[in-house]
């Protein structure tokens, strides 16, 4: 019998998050449309002029919000390595998953190359050595290319790929993954690290990815892989 807990996705499913995420970095990242503004706001709610509301290094901190959840995440990526190799039945949805966690980070990453964003710390504003600038603004030379998408939170945007495994209460999976990807988005904002675009914009991306990669993978892998009767 064929593994099929990856459901059906149309093409046309792709469309909400692709049109949410393109408005997003339009509002964001123009200068005139309200998004500065709105960024600027929520970051004053962890700024008072001096400091952070988050300490940068707090030990504290950095154990629950920053280096426990990419523990957790690492180690979930190794057991869905060990459950692809070792547990027929449920390698599709172990493949899945996987791929979501590795595709969604990777692009996160990497796009800050292209995006030539500057975290709330190195901005003039809290204290740093650069002018505000936002996404369609040119940028000079040198200009920190750090900050958007949200590296860190994009693990845990990540793991809202277990909604498309579930057959019952999918909102579970959708959860988890918000969850996740709020707390670490919220803890990096909170000590200066990233604006809110930054966090909204990655879950909007990892939904889209996670999303391609469910209608992508549900032809090819659902026919190759079987489980045993």
């Amino acid at each position: 019998m064929v593994d099929s807990r990856i459901p059906h996705v149309e093409p046309r499913a792709l469309l909400l998050p692709a049109g949410l995420l393109a408005a997003t970095v339009v509002f964001f990242g123009l200068p005139g449309l309200g998004g500065e503004a709105a960024d600027l706001w929520f970051q004053s709610l962890f700024w008072d002029g001096r400091a952070w509301l988050v300490p940068h290094d707090h030990p504290a901190g950095l154990l629950f919000a920053y280096r426990g959840p990419k523990g957790l995440v690492i180690l979930l990526a190794l057991g869905l390595i060990g459950a692809a190799l070792f547990r027929p039945r449920i390698r599709v949805r172990a493949l899945f998953l996987l791929a979501c966690l590795a595709l969604v980070t990777v692009v996160s990453t990497q796009l800050r190359a292209v995006t030539h964003m500057a975290t709330p710390l190195e901005l003039k504003l809290y204290g740093g050595a650069h002018e505000h600038l936002l996404l369609f603004q040119a940028k000079p030379a040198g200009y920190p290319c750090h900050a958007f998408p949200a590296g860190h939170a994009s693990g845990g945007f990540a793991l809202i790929a277990f909604y498309w495994i579930q057959t019952e209460r999918r909102w579970r999976g959708l959860a988890l993954g918000l969850g996740m990807g709020a707390w670490m988005g919220l803890y990096q904002v909170a000590r200066g690290e990233h604006f809110l675009s930054h966090t909204v914009a990655t879950a909007l991306l990892a939904w889209l990815l996670c999303a391609l990669l469910a209608w992508a993978m549900r032809g090819p892998l659902g026919r190759e892989v079987s489980s045993p009767s």
